[in-house]
């Protein structure tokens, strides 16, 4: 039983530092704010496609990954490695530009993107809790743009429908964390050359650069794949109960960086809503508990009549 709680410890001291070393790398490519956000996420690409190959190679997959991949996972995994490109460039931006609480609440909305996209594209069946829920984040989206003028609206807007179709596509994957990544990974490598070659891609590489930049170029790798490896962990040892709760550490270390570091003001409004928003994850996160409380006092009430 104790080694059984000390596992179940460990997994979940896994899955919250995932996030907030998700959350607290918004420095990280501030620290590298005078390269272009395009040229990082190049780097980026190419960093991390090189630490998921090292890390496939050393533990002897990259042979089984091979044999396991079908046209379905190539076609969902390209669509996935477009959206995580997507979702890599806003939040660099963001990064760089001080609008972290942006990004904070975009991922703070992916949830409830991948909810509305589950029922719209899957067909999924949608509960009173999970409606209330989406009909309150709709609310705070539409207070949001309105009436938080000081926020970059298009940031969480990207960052939260990138991320929670990502997240929706990740259900019909086969693949385990590590092969999808790398899959997607490579998509973006392979994409590069023609992208460059078209035009449509220009890499400014400001000169010179120090060898503490490069260095830190070369990390940006792990800055993707230590997360990633830290939250499969947890995923592996976890309840999913319990893994849904990690959703808000990366949102409020977000936040925290913010106010904290940024200095980035934050209204009355915004406020409001990313207390809302933290509410109604909050309330769909506990719906299972809750139903079967409701469910155990109408079982009483018929035994008492």
């Amino acid at each position: 039983m104790m080694a059984l709680a000390s596992r179940h410890m460990a997994a979940a001291c896994a899955g919250i530092t995932a996030n907030v070393l998700l959350g607290l790398s918004a420095l990280f490519w501030k620290t590298l704010g005078a390269l272009p956000p395009l040229t990082l996420l190049t780097a980026r690409i190419i960093a991390s496609l090189a630490a998921l190959l090292l890390i496939m190679g050393a533990l002897g997959r990259l042979r089984a990954l091979a044999q396991r991949v079908s046209w379905r996972d190539v076609a969902i995994h390209v669509t996935a490695a477009i959206l995580v490109a997507c979702n890599w460039l806003t939040f660099i931006w963001a990064s760089i530009q001080g609008h972290v609480v942006e990004s904070g609440l975009g991922y703070l909305l992916a949830p409830f993107v991948a909810i509305a996209a589950g029922r719209l594209v899957f067909g999924e069946t949608m509960s009173p809790t999970r409606l209330a829920a989406l009909l309150l984040i709709a609310g705070c989206v539409l207070l949001l743009a309105f009436r938080s003028q000081e926020l970059q609206h298009r940031v969480y807007l990207i960052i939260g429908i990138t991320w929670g179709a990502y997240a929706c596509l990740k259900k019909i994957a086969t693949l385990d964390a590590f092969g999808g990544l790398l899959c997607e990974t490579l998509v973006l490598a392979l994409l590069l050359p023609a992208l460059a070659w078209s035009g449509a891609l220009h890499l400014a590489w400001p000169p010179p650069l120090t060898s503490a930049t490069w260095a830190l170029l070369a990390a940006s790798g792990l800055v993707s794949v230590l997360p990633l490896w830290l939250f499969s962990l947890a995923a592996a040892r976890l309840p999913i109960t319990i893994m849904g709760f990690f959703q808000f550490v990366l949102p409020v270390t977000q936040l925290l960086v913010a106010v904290l570091v940024y200095h980035q003001t934050l209204s009355a409004n915004s406020a409001l809503c990313f207390g809302l928003i933290c509410a109604a994850l909050l309330l769909m996160l506990c719906e299972p508990v809750l139903t079967r409380v409701v469910g155990a006092a109408r079982g009483n009430r018929r035994d008492a009549h």
